[in-house]
């Protein structure tokens, strides 16, 4: 993020600063998390555009109010920073909870988690013709039961984040492509 967006976040209490990163601070991420259990409570697609990105503007945003003391030249910045700061945030709290790995340029899932998941993930049931919707919400389901548990196990202080960092993870497997590939096998498994 550009210095002057640092800036702007550091002084609203929308970011913090953990040594050389700068992460979104706590009580943003509290509000990203309750937005993320609406968003499953309400039976919403984990899969929905970029779901954790309009959460989290939307939750700066509200924080921010009728801040009218903000210059456009620090208000942009943070903003386009801003879902970068949220990857590098929801990185280390999956981190945490012993679900992923953060390295300089990526994030790598833990390999049991991803092996859970894969075992789980070709005992779902499908019916013919179920819709790739259906199909990725019973693959949600798997996740997030693996999810809370490791969340119980590793960072049981931090578990109120378990909906949210489900839908990171799932999301970050959909982008990258692990969540396709994981459907094709489901869907191959259901057809032999």
């Amino acid at each position: 993020m550009h210095p002057s967006g640092v800036q702007f976040g550091l002084s609203r209490g929308l970011l913090q600063l953990r040594g050389e990163e700068v992460l979104l601070s706590d009580q943003l991420l509290e509000a990203i998390s309750l937005e993320a259990q609406l968003h499953l409570h309400l039976g919403r697609p984990p899969i929905q555009g970029n779901v954790l990105v309009d959460i989290t503007v939307r939750a700066a945003q509200n924080a921010l109010g009728n801040d009218q003391g903000a210059r456009r030249q620090e208000i942009v910045p943070f903003f386009v920073g801003l879902n970068r700061t949220m990857y590098y945030t929801l990185c280390r709290v999956a981190e945490r909870a012993g679900l992923a790995h953060k390295e300089p340029r990526r994030l790598i899932t833990d390999p049991g988690f991803w092996n859970e998941f894969c075992n789980r993930a070709v005992d779902v049931k499908i019916k013919p013709g179920k819709s790739i919707a259906k199909l990725q919400k019973s693959l949600f389901k798997v996740c997030h039961e693996i999810v809370k548990k490791r969340y119980a196990q590793h960072d049981p202080d931090n578990a109120r984040h378990a909906d949210l960092i489900t839908l990171f993870m799932f999301n970050f497997w959909n982008a990258t492509g692990l969540l396709p590939m994981t459907q094709a096998v489901v869907i191959l498994g259901a057809n032999l």
